[in-house]
């Protein structure tokens, strides 16, 4: 990932952080003053961003670091493992919220206090989350990277949960000596939280997967065999061949001794050219080739 971008990200993650801890400890004061299913729900909402931007920007500026030679294959899995950590902090607090609503359709219980300053709160969160929401659309789109693309979808959620708080408060506000409306704001939170749910499951299952090696399938480890012969008078020294499954891609890493005779350019040719008849043979994969 290129720096700039880390740099970019770190100054986004730090302003989320600022922003929410106020916001966090006004959020659980007014929640605990008055027990209101939304403003327990606007607490979580705040903390359960605090706490992923504390680790984007901590984990932004350590990757600004030269790390190249520290892991393996990058910084992949560092990404992936950052990201499943926001994801799994933005899930915990889905999974509260549907339990206060829960909760607060089985006590029955109706207070209104506090409503105003929840809203007002609220109003200044969305301000807060459009600007937040363009800058990481547009980082996400400048450069492939789950922990990017985790922020993106983390900004899409308190973006989506803020502006929805924000038309609950306000028709429990207006309605508020109407029957129904008690009802109103559990069943709102209720109905947002499954479809982000279903998102970010499918997000950590995809992060879990890309932290996984898995062997490579036979048949493709005998397509690789396959093209290898194919190209057999171009080397005199097959190395290690070391395969595994990555997320989507198929990770090949090659180890060749060309003929002495060959040229730099004859060379970096015959490797393309093989490295394209691997990907027509099994398709979306990343091959290194490694001269001996």
């Amino acid at each position: 990932m290129k720096n700039e971008v880390l740099v970019r990200q770190e100054k986004i993650a730090l302003m989320l952080t600022l922003y929410r801890i106020p916001g966090t400890i006004a959020s659980f004061i007014a929640a605990m003053a008055s027990d209101y299913m939304v403003l327990w729900m606007e607490f979580i909402e705040n903390l359960s961003v605090l706490l992923p931007s504390l680790i984007l920007f901590i984990i932004s500026k350590k990757l600004q670091k030269n790390l190249k030679f520290r892991f393996n294959y990058g910084t992949g899995k560092v990404e992936a493992i950052s990201a499943l950590s926001c994801e799994m902090f933005d899930m915990a607090g889905l999974f509260c919220v549907v339990f206060f609503s829960v909760r607060k359709l089985i006590e029955r219980e109706q207070e209104e206090e506090f409503l105003v300053f929840a809203l007002i709160v609220s109003i200044v969160g969305v301000l807060i989350d459009i600007f937040v929401f363009f800058r990481e659309k547009e980082l996400s789109k400048k450069e492939h990277s789950r922990m990017l693309h985790t922020a993106y979808i983390g900004a899409q959620k308190e973006f989506g949960f803020d502006l929805v708080s924000i038309l609950t408060l306000a028709i429990s506000l207006v309605f508020s000596k109407e029957s129904w409306i008690y009802y109103f704001p559990p069943i709102v939170c209720i109905i947002m939280a499954i479809p982000f749910s279903i998102i970010i499951y499918g997000h950590i299952r995809e992060a879990f997967m890309e932290l996984a090696d898995l062997t490579i399938d036979e048949e493709s480890q005998l397509k690789i065999v396959k093209v290898l012969n194919e190209f057999y008078d171009s080397y005199e020294l097959l190395g290690d061949v070391n395969s595994r499954v990555n997320g989507k891609y198929k990770h090949i890493d090659i180890g060749l001794q060309f003929r002495p005779d060959m040229t730099y350019d004859e060379v970096r040719t015959v490797s393309e050219q093989m490295k394209n008849r691997i990907k027509e043979e099994i398709g979306k994969c990343r091959i290194n080739i490694n001269v001996m």
